[in-house]
């Protein structure tokens, strides 16, 4: 599951890691909105793509995506064993909306403290080991000269996870290799090889979590220490 992530940089920050080069100057200006520490689903986090056709762009899209007759919560994360399948709605998304990358610096999880679902949890952070960029999948209701709302927004891509990292939560956000986030945004990316791409996601060996502070709960906590482990000096849990 992925419903919470962190996006501290600045949208060229990103870009120099997909694209492999030192900006020449800035491709996008700042980001007005600034570092995010929490954002939500119901959010516009960052995303870039290629929408229309032409260069890759950078925009706030809606997270979440709520067809005209879905009576029940906006989808947020969409599994890959239904993209695979080719089931409603995420074979129409890619085939007819566009695919999307959600830069991100990681992600929150929630673990019980007992083995009691009714007991206490603590937030989590899980980043990349070397504290890299993360490149998220995402599939999005694109449609020219719509504004990206709940009908026309975007659901992050999920897969099982494996390894330590199932001690934390049974799914996790597909993150792509820089090169593979690229081609995943390419129009010219076929839906066969999109579907491809998915099953090489970076491995549960490529993270490292700790645990933070309780105040993340609520999505408004959005200080810069939300990141940080709630001891000095703490460990986070080695992946088996």
């Amino acid at each position: 599951m992925c419903g919470r992530i962190v996006q501290k940089n600045n949208p060229d920050d990103y870009l120099e890691k997909i694209i492999r080069a030192p900006r020449a100057g800035e491709l996008f200006p700042p980001d007005p909105v600034g570092p995010r520490y929490n954002i939500p689903p119901g959010a516009r986090p960052m995303a870039f793509h290629r929408f229309s056709g032409g260069q890759l762009e950078v925009e706030r899209i809606y997270w979440g995506y709520k067809p005209s007759d879905w009576r029940r919560a906006p989808i947020s994360n969409a599994k890959t064993e239904t993209i695979a399948a080719g089931k409603w709605p995420w074979n129409w998304l890619l085939k007819e909306g566009g695919r999307a990358i959600v830069p991100a610096d990681g992600w929150y999880e929630w673990k019980w403290l007992t083995d009691d679902p009714k007991g206490p949890k603590v937030p989590y952070f899980i980043h990349h080991a070397n504290d890299e960029p993360l490149f998220l999948a995402a599939v999005c209701a694109w449609r020219p000269g719509r504004e990206h709302g709940k009908e026309h927004g975007m659901a992050i891509v999920t897969n099982d996870t494996q390894g330590g990292m199932v001690d934390m939560h049974d799914r996790r956000p597909v993150a792509l290799p820089p090169e593979l986030a690229v081609e995943w945004v390419d129009p010219a990316t076929t839906l066969t090889r999109a579907r491809e791409i998915l099953a090489h996601a970076l491995p549960e060996s490529a993270f490292t979590w700790h645990r933070v502070r309780q105040e993340v709960g609520n999505y408004r906590y959005e200080r810069p220490d939300a990141i940080e482990p709630v001891e000095q000096g703490q460990q986070p849990f080695a992946l088996e």
